[in-house]
């Protein structure tokens, strides 16, 4: 069994601070069951001892000393900032959000959605929401925000159809920054599941395919059938990817699947580069942080055409790599299949 002792003795104020919608002994002890612990002794006077929510290890108060086989624990420092204070609560509250930032975060996420959505984590913390709750809000909001295009572009770049579509451009940019809050709350408030992992994944599928249709239909003529068959393409590629992670125990987890020419041994941050290099930025506008906020200016603009092509580029760009990903694994040994 692993034993850490957390010792609050003189620092009872620090102990009872809440810090992104939990008291920090709370999160020392998270975060110290997330490390492998099992077992924690807290020294804490018994007036200043918070009722605590079940954890995944068991948790005992205490007047003594640390017994000879605990790890001391620092109860006062988050995210690398000792906290004695509300001014130094509030800089390790910032550190801890920034370090929900990613190494394999996209151009769109770097440079506008993070900037966003850090700063409504933080309420939404203190709410007492959970990461499934805005899931399902920024479900909401994309499956409005498809509608709104829909019906806007049937009636021109006029009067209300302009205004719909403007509001479109708005609530599927809110849609993609609620995507990022929902990931940022699960890590700040230590509220991970295999459930919100697959919802959140299933949610930006069908809110990505409904904004193609919903482009499709408001452009209209021809395009409205290719973005049906478009529509198939990318619920079959959705599909096969769902399997597969399925298949090796990670269910929901799209950023586990490994294509056909992804290296065994790349971590995210080499396959998802988000560097300002030619290749990277051609490559962004197939990641949904990139063709998601290209949705929106084109829903602000009320010029329609050119989002309607990036979504069905990526539909169908992805549908040819699925079929080439079948090909290829189907030739593969079974032994070297794992992940694919």
């Amino acid at each position: 069994m692993s034993t850490v002792f957390v010792d609050y003795a003189g620092r009872e104020a620090v102990a009872a601070m809440r810090l992104g919608g939990m008291s920090i002994v709370e999160r020392v002890l998270r975060e110290a069951a997330q490390a492998g612990a099992t077992r924690a002794l807290v020294r804490l006077a018994a007036a200043a001892r918070p009722a605590l929510p079940t954890l995944a290890l068991a948790v005992e108060f205490t007047d003594g000393d640390a017994p000879a086989d605990a790890r001391p624990v620092a109860g006062d420092v988050i995210a690398g900032v000792t906290i004695a204070d509300g001014r130094s609560r509030r800089r390790a509250e910032r550190a801890l959000l920034q370090a929900c930032r990613r190494s394999y975060d996209g151009l769109g996420d770097t440079y506008v959605i993070r900037p966003v959505s850090l700063r409504l984590t933080p309420w939404f913390a203190r709410a007492g929401l959970t990461p499934n709750q805005i899931t399902v809000a920024n479900t909401v909001v994309g499956a409005l925000a498809c509608a709104l295009v829909a019906w806007g572009g049937t009636r021109g770049t006029a009067g209300g159809g302009r205004a719909a579509l403007a509001l479109g451009g708005a609530a599927i940019f809110l849609q993609v920054v609620l995507d990022s809050c929902d990931g940022e709350l699960a890590r700040v408030r230590h509220l991970y599941s295999s459930f919100g992992r697959t919802l959140d994944n299933v949610s930006d599928d069908v809110i990505d395919i409904g904004m193609t249709l919903a482009l499709g239909w408001a452009v209209g003529g021809w395009w409205w059938p290719v973005a049906i068959v478009s529509a198939v393409a990318r619920a079959s590629c959705a599909a096969m990817i769902f399997r597969a992670v399925a298949r090796i125990g990670k269910p929901g987890d799209v950023l586990a699947f490994r294509w056909f020419f992804d290296r065994a041994e790349a971590d995210l941050a080499d396959r998802f580069e988000h560097k300002l290099t030619p290749l990277a930025v051609l490559r962004a506008f197939g990641r949904r942080d990139v063709y998601t906020l290209v949705w929106a200016v084109c829903g602000f603009t009320g010029v329609l055409l050119p989002g309607l092509i990036l979504g069905l580029i990526v539909a169908f760009g992805y549908f040819g790599l699925s079929i080439v990903h079948r090909v290829v694994r189907a030739r593969t040994p079974a032994a070297q299949r794992a992940g694919m």
